[in-house]
């Protein structure tokens, strides 16, 4: 990654790489994803379109991988221009720092909401989103070693959360709740795809994270483990948390993982508040899903203007903050929401399609010897 001199001697390993794709796919989604499902299939059948995303996630993962590969030490921004030309790749770059971007402004705009809905109500949104930015830019500073680092550090304080919540629920739960399975046929199934992009998103962090690895060729390793563990995350909550609560239930809450965490009793009221947990590790695991997609948006920009300095790391952080106050209500954050998703599968997974068959097609790949 000659051109971004701060990543230049930045290595990460397989795990480092493997745990960052399950963080930046795995976030903040999960708190409403029951709840669109629900609404939208108003049927048992929620996680089956889960299920039939996660595999066409894999897939993706496969393409980009393969793509990333054929250039041996470019940055998914340097291998643009090669396979589409100068013009064309500078668009492709520019498309993936605005993906980049609204992700992360979404991802924040939620995280703020969650907040101010459950723990601080009379807090304004802007002083909620504002530390939260700056300590993104000053990760983003540290570089890659300290994005992947903090990953490392609390993955498994979040996933050991994630594993209590759900035994802990299991005397909760009613299978008849999971039934009859497909009793309208694969209509719904289909409709659910619609409203799960943004929770499905992710995948394209192997895009840069293949050529930072120390070994690049264990990048589809990485990646498919990576997004299957996210996204079997998410398959086990969504289906918890309607066989705990009915269909009926989850589609009238605005945030039916925090219903369901509030669902848990210790006998002799030890630990009563449950909820409380999952709020502080889950804002950390929003964290370092905003943290990475902004590394990558940093990232991008540094590649364009071939520096980086403190000024990359905090400017976009005035764009950020202005896109996540934008919506001014949850029906427009659906609409952002959807937008992202959509405009995520275009650029992460169908543009990579394209790139592929065209480096395929015209015999376009790296130098194996030129790492650098």
């Amino acid at each position: 990654m000659s051109n971004i001199p701060s990543m230049k001697q930045e290595k990460i390993s397989t795990l480092q790489a493997l745990l960052t794709v399950t963080s930046t796919v795995y976030a903040v989604g999960i708190v409403s994803l029951p709840r669109t499902i629900a609404e939208k299939t108003q049927t048992p059948d929620v996680w089956q379109g889960l299920l039939l995303a996660s595999l066409l996630g894999v897939g993706v993962v496969f393409i980009n991988v393969k793509l990333c590969q054929r250039f041996p030490g470019k940055t998914f921004y340097e291998l643009n221009p090669v396979i589409a030309g100068k013009f064309i790749g500078l668009l492709i770059n520019i498309a993936f720092i605005v993906h980049c971007t609204m992700i992360c402004s979404l991802v924040c705009r939620m995280m703020a909401e969650f907040l101010k809905g459950l723990a601080l109500e009379r807090t304004p949104l802007s002083m909620i989103l504002l530390p939260f930015l700056l300590l993104i830019g000053y990760l983003t500073w540290g570089g890659l070693h300290a994005m992947v680092r903090l990953v490392e550090l609390f993955f498994p304080l979040t996933f050991i959360v994630f594993l209590l919540l759900i035994i802990l629920n299991i005397n909760h739960f009613n299978l008849d709740n999971l039934r009859p399975v497909f009793h309208k046929g694969w209509h719904p199934i289909f409709e659910s795809l619609k409203v799960i992009p943004f929770s499905t998103i992710g995948f394209e962090s192997i895009l840069i994270l293949t050529n930072v690895m120390v070994n690049p060729q264990k990048a589809w390793k990485a990646g498919w483990i990576g997004y299957s563990i996210a996204m079997g995350l998410y398959l086990l909550m969504v289906t918890m948390v309607v066989g705990c609560m009915s269909v009926e239930e989850v589609s009238r809450l605005q945030w039916p993982v925090v219903s369901f965490a509030q669902q848990i009793e210790f006998p002799g009221s030890f630990l009563e508040r449950f909820e409380i947990l999952f709020i502080i590790l889950w804002t950390i695991k929003i964290f370092m899903t905003a943290a990475n997609y902004y590394f990558y948006m940093v990232a991008g920009i540094s590649q364009l203007t071939q520096k980086w300095n403190r000024y990359i790391c905090y400017l976009p952080l005035i764009l950020i903050f202005s896109l996540s106050m934008y919506p001014q209500n949850f029906i427009e954050i659906g609409n952002f929401d959807k937008i992202s998703g959509y405009f995520g599968i275009i650029i992460a997974a169908a543009v990579p399609s394209v790139l592929l068959v065209i480096s395929m097609v015209l015999h376009r790949k790296g130098n194996p010897d030129e790492k650098e």
